[in-house]
Formats: structure tokens, C-alpha cells, sequence
């Protein structure tokens, strides 16, 4: 079983976040993470590598979703789906600002908790 994980690591703290509860989560086996950037962009390879996974969690920082929506432009449609602002976590552009990210970290434990009763 292998979990993709696609943060979102957009230019704010929530963005940051994603990215670092992602990195202590990931360990190349169970959970993989998934390039942002190579999917929209039709990087065959990356694509081809992240539609490896049997789930996948989105993490976005905000309503946006630009994490979803990078699954959803290579048809990865099947997916769970945080989005820290959600947490009530704000949204700020001092990218040192961790305030919450236990609960992102929580969240996502909690996530993928449920995946794995799945597989």
C-alpha cells in the first residue's frame, strides 16, 4: 500500500504547513509525495510515478485548492481532501508562521487512519 501526498506549498503559511507535515510524514514506502508543479504541467514520469499510489490526500492551505486541482488535471479523481484554512487555522503571508500545524499534523494522522482501514 503507498499513499500519495500532494501539498499544496503555496506561498503563505498555510501553504508552508502542507509541505512540512507532508515531509515528516513521507517515507518513500507507505507515503510518497506527489509533485505539485509535474502534474499540471503533463510531466509524463511524475504523473506516471503518482498515479503509482493506491490513495491519495490532498493538502491544501486554502479554499483555493490548488492541490486537488492538480490531482484532478491528470484524472486522479479519487482522493481525500484538507484544507488547513478549514481548521480554522488563518491564512497569512509570514511563511515562519506555524501557528496550528499540530492540528494539520492531526488531521492528516486522522486521514489516513481511515486509508488504511480501506486497504
Amino acid at each position: 500500500m503507498s499513499i500519495g501526498i500532494l501539498p499544496c506549498q503555496g506561498s503563505s503559511n498555510t501553504g508552508m504547513m502542507t509541505n512540512k507535515v507532508t515531509l515528516n510524514k513521507v517515507d518513500g514506502k507507505e507515503f510518497k509525495t506527489v509533485c505539485a508543479l509535474g502534474l499540471p504541467l503533463g510531466i509524463e514520469g511524475i504523473i506516471k510515478n503518482a498515479k503509482s499510489n493506491e490513495e491519495f490526500v490532498a493538502l491544501n492551505g486554502c479554499p483555493i485548492k490548488c492541490a486537488s486541482k492538480a490531482l484532478l488535471s491528470v484524472g486522479i479523481d479519487d482522493f481525500k481532501e484538507i484544507t488547513v484554512t478549514d481548521l480554522g487555522i488563518q491564512k497569512n503571508g509570514n511563511m515562519k508562521d506555524e501557528t496550528g500545524i499540530e492540528k494539520l499534523s492531526a488531521k492528516l494522522d486522522e486521514v489516513v487512519e481511515s486509508l488504511r482501514k480501506i486497504l
